[in-house]
């Protein structure tokens, strides 16, 4: 027992032995420690005037030849750098190398184009001949050949006159004829003032007219020439026709062609008749005048045969006073023969009659 009892207190006392040993060595580490700690604390504390700027102290000195070194280092290290002149040769040589590359890559390029646009070109010029060709066989088939002609307003020159002067042909392709040919070719006929030709797809053309209509009439020889306002002259006949016939006209012989037209001086006078022959007709005695004399310019003279009546109307001027004064001596004289002069200055002079005997 007592064996027993002093292993046990062995063992404690061993214990305690260890525990105070290493309460000893950690000590001894934290003491190690702190002293490391201080001195780094120490170091801290030092001024670094090389990598550090402290407010109010100017920097020492020792940086200037410090920067004269490095800017020096930095002129040594260009005066390295410098290239020689074969170096130089070199890279000159690469860049009109380069040059020359990218020139001959654009000149490719642009002959590359040029010849894509030819084509195109080519191309694009076979398809519309072809489709040209194709169309101009199409107008040419039978299906445009005519088949019918009409002829609209027309009213003294017949329809199968017309169609004659056109010399258009049934049977022949429309789009063989000329519009203007067959506008020339009906022209011909002094009557015809105005042509419109219609094509009438596929087959049909369409014919539209203006005539000119006579409104007076020139004796010539032992026929008449029609005349229209404007002059024409549309037809010489043996056959004269309910219209005022104009005497003392000064167109020559030789001009009196059908087709024709009055002289200067005649289209003059014609146009002071249609003033006349207006003022006449707003006064209702328009169809009793069957001649007038045009050869004084100064004195137009109408003739009403159906009462033997002579007009000396003057230079036609004041013709609406004139017509008044006229329409007034024509009732007043009714069966009686003689000569109507209101040719004066109306404002100073009567107008009168004097009768025949």
């Amino acid at each position: 027992m007592k064996s027993k009892k002093n292993e046990e207190l062995n063992f404690l006392y061993l214990d305690e032995e260890n525990e105070e040993n290493t309460k000893k060595k950690k000590s001894k580490k934290q003491k190690q420690l702190n002293k490391k700690a201080q001195h780094i604390k120490k170091e801290d504390k030092k001024i670094n005037l090389d990598n550090e700027i402290i407010i109010g102290v100017t920097k020492l000195q020792e940086d200037k030849p410090k920067r004269k070194a490095k800017s020096s280092k930095k002129i040594n290290q260009s005066i390295a750098k410098k290239p020689s002149k074969k170096e130089k040769k070199k890279e000159a040589d690469k860049k009109s190398a380069l040059q020359n590359i990218q020139k001959n890559v654009k000149r490719k390029q642009v002959k590359y184009t040029k010849k894509s646009m030819i084509k195109e070109l080519v191309k694009w010029t076979i398809l519309l001949c072809g489709l040209a060709t194709a169309f101009v066989f199409f107008m040419m088939s039978p299906l445009f050949n005519i088949i019918e002609i009409t002829v609209k307003g027309n009213s003294f020159i017949t329809t199968d006159t017309i169609t004659s002067l056109s010399k258009i042909e049934i049977g022949q392709n429309i789009y063989k004829t000329s519009k203007r040919k067959i506008e020339e070719n009906i022209k011909q006929n002094a009557y015809i003032e105005q042509v419109e030709i219609k094509r009438n797809l596929p087959n049909k053309i369409e014919l539209n007219v203006t005539e000119r209509k006579t409104t007076y009439m020139l004796e010539y020889a032992n026929s008449f020439v029609y005349i229209n306002n404007q002059g024409y002259m549309l037809e010489i006949t043996d056959k004269s026709t309910d219209v005022p016939i104009l005497e003392g006209y000064q167109t020559s012989q030789e001009e009196l062609k059908e087709g024709n037209r009055l002289n200067r001086e005649d289209l003059e006078r014609l146009e002071t008749i249609l003033k006349i022959k207006y003022s006449a007709q707003s006064n209702g005695i328009v169809s009793k005048v069957n001649r007038i004399n045009i050869q004084d310019k100064q004195n137009y003279i109408l003739q009403i045969e159906e009462e033997h009546k002579t007009v000396y109307l003057g230079d036609a001027s004041n013709l609406s006073t004139r017509m008044l004064y006229l329409k007034a001596a024509l009732e007043d004289t009714k069966g009686l023969q003689g000569e109507i002069f209101v040719n004066g200055d109306l404002g100073k002079e009567k107008a009168f009659f004097r009768q025949s005997q």
